[in-house]
């Protein structure tokens, strides 16, 4: 019996050296499965027969690595798994960072646009501005009385928060119109 299973495991082994990983670990295709079992039992039934014994079949109940490369294989496997988990990551990362700056820009653009149109707003409201002042004031009368209630507004503003004094002069426009009712 030892015999035997020595042979079987060398036979096995000599198999599955020739065939690559993803013939071994090919579960739906049952016929290859088959294949790998008869080319086994077929090397075992050979070498047995100098015992006189006939191997009919053989089945593989479970691969096992060796002890000394299991935990390689592990590390390998993980390290595999944070490499490609690091690379969707730093994927994750680039597209955000392109999608950022696509933001940014667009965001820097309507700035600038509304910007522009509020200036150009706020320069024909300024145009319109001195066009009705112009029509407004476009009499020498109309510009005297604008004068003397740009005078009066100056006036307001410098007597605001409590007592003050003034000093006019007998010319100003503004002492005129106060001591000549």
């Amino acid at each position: 019996e030892q015999r035997l299973d020595a042979l079987t495991y060398n036979a096995l082994k000599n198999v599955m050296g020739t065939l690559a990983q993803k013939d071994i670990i090919n579960y739906e295709d049952g016929a290859a499965r088959n294949n790998i079992y008869a080319g086994i039992a077929a090397n075992v039934s050979a070498i047995a027969q100098n015992y006189g014994i006939h191997v009919v079949d053989v089945k593989i109940k479970r691969f096992d690595l060796p002890e000394a490369n299991e935990q390689a294989v592990y590390a390998r496997m993980i390290s595999e798994r944070n490499q490609i988990a690091e690379k969707y990551a730093a994927d994750g990362q680039f597209e955000a960072s392109i999608i950022r700056n696509d933001v940014d820009k667009q965001v820097n653009i309507l700035v600038s646009n509304a910007r522009a149109e509020a200036a150009k707003l706020e320069a024909e409201g300024e145009q319109e501005y001195m066009r009705l002042l112009a029509e407004a004031y476009d009499s020498a009368e109309k510009k005297d009385f604008y004068e003397f209630t740009l005078s009066l507004d100056a006036l307001k503003n410098s007597l605001l928060g409590g007592e003050k004094t003034i000093i006019l002069g007998k010319d100003s426009a503004l002492a005129r119109a106060l001591l000549n009712p």
